[in-house]
């Protein structure tokens, strides 16, 4: 079952029709602005009625997109939390468009619903399903309705969709191609059948969130069609191909006016999953007039874990940078990537074979959200756009799947989203990142109230709060992470899992001097008194993960262990702690004003040992207050050091060449330094 690259490479817009010509001649002065606006407040209700419906955490999270495509299948505008999904989507568009609009025994006709969650496919990995819904008009297809969500749940081999110790797609659970679910505006009972028989750990949440996709999707259908009702064909399919077509000239017009150049990033992260080992991705950024090209010869290797990707999915990832970044005032639309290519080696673990697990590639795209990010900053900083040269977020996914049965009976698989959606943000030229800013992946998320989750979940929230010294440091630091503490409760037992990418080397950089965010492992403890203490009110239960490790006023057993951590049972009382990653600082720390530093002290963002060894404050203890002399002084001093401990540019290249990791470190790394293969993957 190859990819159908043909398919695949199909994310550019496809040519103009004479019928858009047409209507885009026919638009009338006044007419494209206000009804563009009105295409996207269309999506924008889709949006609404999606997540009203839907049950699992991420429709109420962020990870979803409403959009609305042509005819062909190009993306036209598109409500994302998660923008990568709108990319996607063409694809399975374009496959049902070449595969089944003349096969009688399928067919696209009004009122047929399709499907899809398979990365073969254009997905991204089977957790994101897509609904797929055409749009006619007199008779004739004129567009597209499409909702994609991550489901916590695919019945594979591990709950919550993204098994860390998959090793092949055969143990992925389900993947469907695109397929027809429905006919005449109704899903077939029979399938949602299938999806509940195959999705087992939580089939109420399947049924219930693949009607909720539909519905979503045909709520886009019937105002598309009203508004042609209203105002005419012309005037919907002209305005959908100029919407593509003014963000096509509008990137054309930008990238002209950055600066030439050739931009590079290198990111580490260490496991795939199964094992820790570290994985490079290595980007080399062309830009040459108009034209921007993004070459990641140079990464790791594919491996037989389930830490792979397929080329389309790393230009997925590209939009969630360019559609919020640089783009973010255009439309959202497939005319941005006109004047860009992508050079994504075969072979490599963003390009895997078709037969590789890519459970996990959103994780392992990490690193290419880290790379993109960071050179883009560098050509946005060198072109005078400092506004927008940003260091990059933490890039980790802090995924933290819970399963079981819940206290009202149900059987479920989630992710605890409060966490989720509280990685700090980057920081920029001229202030900090935003603390617990979101996730990663999507422009915006919303962390749920621990009230509302404990009313689904059975398990009781110890904390939740901003986790100290997480973010990257520098004259302005990046937003803080999150740390949370659950205690089972209820019922006899859950199952918790992590499946973040790193516990030992940061993804994420830091931009011009500012630190990488901080790495955190994984903690547990089991055979608790918890409850037994909250009961008799004991004044001495912890306030965040700090004052558990170092306190240990809760008995039991610790567990301290990577932050990849398999499926494990946990009973009632045994508390699981997770935490997400801090953003990324932006500059000289001994640039930083004390005034600042201070009152991340104050607020406990940053410890006593950060300010006076990395910022080099002085200050009194007791009353806050700066000694600015002494600080100006000790700064001096630091920089002097930093001038003895300097070498030449040609000294250090020659120095740090002798040095390489463990062999260990390297298992799925490739040869060292350049990350050329070394082994031969062979799945069953």
């Amino acid at each position: 079952m190859p990819l159908d690259l043909e398919i695949n490479e199909r994310f550019k817009p496809e040519p103009r029709t004479d019928f858009e010509t047409e209507c885009m001649e026919r638009l009338q002065p006044g007419e494209y602005e206000i009804y563009s606006e009105k295409l996207n407040n269309i999506v924008l209700e889709g949006k609404e009625i999606l997540t009203r419906v839907g049950v699992s955490g991420f429709f109420h999270s962020g990870d979803l997109i409403v959009g609305l495509y042509t005819a062909k299948g190009d993306l036209v505008t598109a409500y994302c939390g998660v923008f990568l999904h709108s990319v996607t989507t063409q694809i399975a568009i374009k496959y049902i468009l070449k595969y089944f609009k003349d096969d009688p025994t399928v067919g696209i006709r009004e009122g047929d619903i399709f499907y899809a969650n398979e990365a073969l496919y254009g997905g991204v990995h089977n957790p994101d399903q897509a609904a797929v819904m055409p749009i006619f008009h007199e008779g004739e297809l004129v567009a597209w309705a499409a909702t994609a969500v991550h489901q916590p749940e695919t019945g594979a081999i591990e709950p919550g969709g993204m098994p860390v110790t998959a090793r092949t797609r055969y143990d992925e659970g389900m993947k469907l191609p695109p397929m027809k679910i429905g006919e005449n505006y109704q899903i077939r009972n029979d399938i949602l059948e299938m999806m509940a028989n195959m999705v087992s750990r939580a089939p109420r949440m399947q049924v219930i969130d693949t009607k909720a996709r539909v519905v979503g999707c045909d709520r886009i259908r019937v105002r598309i069609q009203e508004l042609i009702k209203d105002k005419g064909i012309h005037v919907v399919v002209g305005v959908m191909r100029k919407m593509i077509e003014v963000a096509e000239e509008a990137v054309y017009k930008r990238l002209e006016s950055w600066e030439d150049g050739t931009y590079r990033s290198v990111a580490f992260f260490d496991t795939i999953g199964t094992q820790d080992s570290l994985i490079r991705c290595f980007l080399t950024l062309k830009k040459e007039g108009g034209k921007l090209t993004f070459d990641f010869t140079g990464s790791s290797p594919e491996n037989d874990g389930s830490f792979n990707s397929f080329a389309h999915i790393v230009r997925a990832h590209s939009a969630i940078y360019l559609f919020g970044v640089p783009f973010a005032d255009l439309p959202t639309a497939s005319g941005i990537f006109s004047p860009i290519d992508f050079v994504v080696p075969l072979g490599t673990y963003l390009n895997a074979n078709w037969d590789a697990s890519v459970a996990n590639s959103p994780v392992s795209n990490s690193g290419t959200m880290a790379v993109i990010g960071h050179a883009m900053a560098k050509l946005l900083f060198a072109s005078g756009q400092h506004d927008i040269a940003t260091a990059v977020y933490g890039c980790r996914g802090s995924s933290f799947v819970v399963a079981g049965v819940n206290q009202w009976g149900v059987s479920f698989a989630d992710i605890l989203a409060n966490v989720f959606n509280s990685e700090g943000g980057g920081a920029r030229s001229d202030r900090d990142g935003i603390d617990s800013w979101g996730f990663p992946w999507g422009c915006w998320g919303k962390g749920p109230d621990v009230e509302d989750m404990e009313n689904e979940q059975p398990h009781l929230h110890l904390f939740f709060k901003h986790l100290q010294n997480s973010m990257g440091f520098g004259k302005y630091r990046g937003g803080s992470g999150a740390t949370i503490g659950v205690a089972v409760q209820s019922v006899p037992a859950l199952v918790y899992q992590s499946n973040s990418k790193n516990h030992k080397v940061p993804t994420s950089l830091g931009l011009f001097g500012g630190y990488p965010p901080a790495t955190h492992p994984g903690l547990s403890l089991k055979n608790t008194d918890y409850f037994e203490k909250a009961e008799r009110g004991d004044g001495d239960l912890p306030s965040d993960v700090m004052e558990l490790v170092k306190d240990r006023t809760i008995q039991g057993d610790y567990k301290v262990e990577g932050n990849i951590r398999f499926a494990e049972v946990f009973g009632r009382g045994d508390i699981f702690i997770g935490s997400s990653s801090g953003g990324s600082g932006y500059g000289d720390v001994l640039d930083r004003d004390p005034k600042d530093v201070i009152s991340d002290l104050r607020k406990g963002m940053i410890s006593e040992e950060v300010a006076k060894r990395l910022y080099k404050l002085v200050y009194n203890s007791s009353t806050w207050a700066v000694d600015e002399e002494a600080t100006v002084q000790a700064r001096n001093e630091e920089r002097d050091a930093r001038k003895r401990r300097g070498k030449r540019y040609e000294d250090f290249v020659a120095e740090w060449s002798k040095h390489k990791p463990s062999e260990d470190a390297l298992s799925y790394y490739g040869a060292w330094p350049n990350a050329e293969p070394t082994r031969q993957i062979v799945r069953i």
